[in-house]
């Protein structure tokens, strides 16, 4: 806007304007008159006529250049106060534009998918993330229900480790007990745990009879007692000096107590159990493990060399019969003084397992290959999410609740 305004000043100040029309025009009148008065040749008036040609030229030469200079002070002007304008750092960034805010964007409506044809089934599939032995167990197909009381998980796992020991525990109820109306509740049950100084770990198994109202309430009371009171025992009398009968009897007279604080006989609460410690590694890299039990709970060994487990305490069964039976000889709390134990020695990478018949029973039986598959699955430590998968393999017959606990000595080869 300023620099119009001086241009404009310019054009109507200008002093030399006004007097180069005056002269330019009285150089033409002259010169016209001459040419139209006269009428004569210009030999003795030329020397007239030239002086006004060349005023008339040199008036009009400098009108031009001072028309030029007046024409070209504006732009000095301005240059000027350019010169004196501060310039803006050239290493600073210019704004050039400011955007506008952000439009947000429509969310596009998803292509309507073809609907997707459905099998006809009359049951749940197969859980495909579970081994499956032969063609499987046809209860394993059907939901899981729920029991008319409140009672523990269907499924139970955890991952550990104890020095140079390594565990894994699953437990899940079976397919025999899940899919009725109502349901059983999980009647496995374990627990694992340590000495306070970690040289030693501490496992219990227990299985409650399917006979017994209660039995899921007394296979939780006898494991979770277990691991106490050999903890106790581990401190008292230390490892080589462990009690079975004590410590079965003491486990007794706990279910006795949950019983009667219940309002039920002892029967009701029936449960067998299994029961280990297994010490810290030797200079040599060998484990000892101390395993006492009471009833058909059984504990196996594996080496990582063989692909196969190997049976090494329990009650074993008699595969030779024409009819397994399932009958058990001895159970908490009644029969406490049939308790009996032994040890176990574990090379580096060997495992022992605690496993109650859900398990036993299938890895015991020659005609399947049940046991050869978790004996090269359970070579080393698996994560506790594929054990537990492992655990809720689908076999045929294999109804019944099924847990597992796994120390290897080491982590495995």
């Amino acid at each position: 806007m300023s620099g119009g305004d001086d241009r404009s000043d310019n054009r109507r100040d200008s002093p030399t304007d006004g007097r180069v029309r005056a002269a330019l025009l009285a150089a033409v009148v002259i010169g016209a008159f001459v040419e139209v008065r006269v009428g004569t040749p210009h030999r003795h008036y030329e020397w007239l006529v030239d002086a006004f040609a060349l005023a008339a030229v040199g008036v009009a030469g400098a009108a031009a250049a001072l028309r030029s200079e007046a024409a070209a002070a504006p732009a000095r002007q301005q240059r000027d106060r350019n010169e004196r304008t501060p310039r803006p750092d050239a290493t600073a960034p210019l704004c050039r534009f400011v955007a506008a805010p952000a439009v947000p964007a429509v969310p596009a409506v998803p292509a309507a998918q073809p609907a997707r044809p459905r099998p006809y089934l009359r049951e749940r599939p197969t859980d495909l993330s579970v081994p499956r032995f032969g063609e499987g167990a046809r209860a394993q197909g059907y939901p899981w229900q729920l029991p008319e009381r409140t009672v523990q998980n269907g499924i139970a796992a955890d991952e550990a480790v104890v020095g140079a020991l390594t565990i894994r525990a699953a437990s899940v109820v079976g397919p025999g007990h899940r899919c009725g109306l109502p349901a059983e509740p999980r009647q496995d049950s374990y627990r694992i745990g340590r000495s306070r100084d970690s040289r030693y770990a501490i496992v219990a198994v227990a299985d409650g009879l399917s006979s017994a109202a209660l039995s899921d309430a007394g296979a939780t009371t006898a494991s979770s007692q277990a691991v106490t009171l050999l903890r106790e025992q581990i401190e008292t009398v230390g490892f080589d000096r462990l009690d079975v009968k004590e410590l079965y009897g003491r486990i007794a007279e706990s279910v006795t107590a949950h019983a009667a604080g219940r309002g039920v006989g002892t029967s009701q609460m029936a449960t067998v159990l299994i029961t280990a410690v297994i010490a810290e590694p030797d200079a040599n890299g060998v484990a000892q493990a101390w395993v006492g039990w009471l009833g058909d709970s059984s504990a196996w060994t594996l080496d990582p060399r063989v692909a196969l487990w190997r049976f090494a305490a329990g009650e074993a069964k008699d595969r030779a019969a024409a009819v397994v039976s399932n009958e058990v000889t001895g159970r908490l709390p009644d029969m406490p003084h049939l308790a009996v134990d032994r040890h176990v020695a574990l090379s580096p990478g060997a495992a022992l397992a605690l496993v109650t018949d859900g398990v036993g029973d299938a890895w015991a039986d020659p005609a399947g290959n049940v046991n050869e598959y978790f004996a090269n699955a359970w070579r080393s430590p698996v994560p506790a999410t594929r054990f537990t998968a492992d655990v809720g393999f689908d076999a045929p017959q294999c109804l019944d609740d099924r847990t597992a606990v796994v120390v290897w000595n080491g982590s495995g080869p």
